[in-house]
C-alpha cells in the first residue's frame, strides 16, 4: 500500500507542478507589459496580481475541461474495447 500511494502522491505532485506551469503561461500571455491596475484602486498591489493569476487559473481550467470533454468519448471508446478484448465479449450494438 505504500509503494501506490507514494506513486499517487508523485503522480498528484507532477499535475500540480503541469497546472502551475500553465497557469503562470496564461498569466504571462494575458501580461505581456506586466500587470495594471486591475481592480482600479489607482495602484498596482497584490490584489491586482492575485486578480490575475486568479484569471488565469479559471481560463486554464475552462480549457481543461474542454480537452476532456472532447476526448472523454475517445478514451470511453479505447476502454469498452480493451474490457471486450480482455472478458471476451462483443461490444454492444448501438
Amino acid at each position: 500500500m505504500g509503494f501506490l500511494r507514494k506513486l499517487f502522491g508523485i503522480g498528484v505532485t507532477a499535475g500540480a507542478t503541469v497546472a502551475a506551469v500553465r497557469v503562470a503561461d496564461k498569466y504571462k500571455q494575458n501580461n505581456p507589459n506586466g500587470v495594471q491596475d486591475v481592480n482600479g484602486d489607482g495602484k498596482v498591489d497584490a490584489k491586482d496580481v492575485l486578480s490575475e493569476v486568479a484569471k488565469a487559473a479559471t481560463e486554464v481550467y475552462h480549457d481543461a475541461v474542454d480537452t476532456i470533454s472532447q476526448k472523454a468519448p475517445e478514451y470511453t471508446k479505447k476502454a469498452q474495447d480493451a474490457a471486450n478484448d480482455v472478458f471476451g465479449t462483443k461490444p454492444p450494438e448501438a
